[in-house]
């Protein structure tokens, strides 16, 4: 799926560039964040909790998960040019790095945790599952293919979007069922797989053009 593929799935109500890069921005985030390959995992994790610890380790989880996520955004450019990384390195480098956690998503058995209840809103929930790995690289993509302001709102979007779906996790949980979200995650990551390829392609384009 390349870039240019993208733009033309747009609706035509976005024809503004500005909003075009939003939402551009978003459709990778969305699917690095795997909102429903999350929801059973921390339905897993917060069983031993009443309705009110849930809610409040939501609301911890979310404000931890963007905070880092923001903090991300702005000290990696820094980071980069001090280190004399270019972003053809990024897109080969993340490219692999996303290829990997989505293939690992897709083959092996559902992941596992043991976590205390009281340091579930920070870890694991905030991080590294709301934002992980797979999180942070595309957050970095976005950024170059589509500016920094458009990959802050689809963070931004896509963290709201976690937040509704876990307060509602009760309901979706008994509508969707374990086999649902399963199957719902696994399309996400091969999604994300094939997104993992375009990345390593144009990276390479990049080295020989």
């Amino acid at each position: 799926m390349s870039a240019s593929s993208l733009v033309t799935s747009v609706p035509e109500t976005y024809n503004n560039p500005v909003m075009e890069r939003f939402w551009l921005a978003c459709i990778p985030l969305f699917v690095a964040f795997d909102v429903l390959g999350l929801l059973p995992m921390y339905w897993t994790l917060a069983q031993g909790l009443s309705r009110l610890e849930r809610r409040q380790a939501v609301h911890q989880a979310v404000i931890v998960a963007f905070l880092v996520a923001l903090a991300f955004l702005w000290v990696s450019g820094f980071l980069f040019r001090a280190m004399g990384i270019a972003m053809s390195d990024v897109l080969i480098a993340g490219g692999v790095i996303l290829f990997v956690l989505a293939l690992n998503d897709l083959l092996r058995p559902e992941k596992k945790a043991d976590v205390g209840a009281e340091a579930l809103g920070v870890v694991p929930l905030g991080v590294p599952l709301i934002v992980g790995p797979a999180v942070l690289t595309t957050m970095l993509l976005t950024r170059e293919r589509f500016g920094l302001w458009a990959t802050v709102g689809a963070v931004s979007l896509n963290i709201l979007l976690v937040w509704v779906v876990l307060q509602a996790a009760d309901r979706l949980m008994e509508r969707i069922g374990r086999q649902g979200t399963s199957v719902i995650s696994k399309v996400s990551n091969l999604l994300l797989a094939a997104f993992a390829v375009m990345l390593v392609r144009h990276g390479l384009a990049a080295w020989f053009p």
